[in-house]
């Protein structure tokens, strides 16, 4: 799925560029979009970030409209890896890619549990 990427002023360095630090928060805001769009629940996901990994390939500069592409790359028993670029709109320039792995979380019982059925289907739906 694709989603526009507004950033805002404090995104960036004194450079101009997307400081390297909220990467880790655009990726957030695709995951966001995507939970609250496809299983339209509760807007706080009952899921916790085991790793996170970025891996940057150009520099997004004030002025850049950003896209960002979010799949389901990967299903597991307790946990699921979401892919990510992030690119230029104008011309599709690769600016960053990475991924998240997401587990499954009972915050009463503060312990791990495995994806729920409907949850399951709905990333089956969108895996890649």
């Amino acid at each position: 799925m694709r989603y526009p990427l507004i950033t805002r002023y404090a995104d960036y360095d004194s450079k101009g560029h997307a400081n390297n630090a909220v990467y880790l928060t655009f990726f957030e805001v695709a995951r966001h979009s995507l939970w609250r769009d496809t299983w339209q629940r509760e807007a706080d996901p009952p899921f916790i970030i085991g790793e996170a990994r970025v891996k940057y390939a150009s520099p997004a500069r004030i002025g850049d409209l950003l896209v960002i592409d979010i799949r389901v790359a990967e299903i597991r028993t307790k946990a699921w890896v979401f892919r990510y670029e992030i690119r230029d709109a104008s011309d599709e320039r690769l600016i960053a890619e990475g991924e998240t792995v997401q587990v499954m979380f009972d915050y009463v019982a503060r312990s791990t549990r495995p994806i729920p059925e409907d949850v399951r289907q709905k990333l089956e739906s969108i895996r890649v």
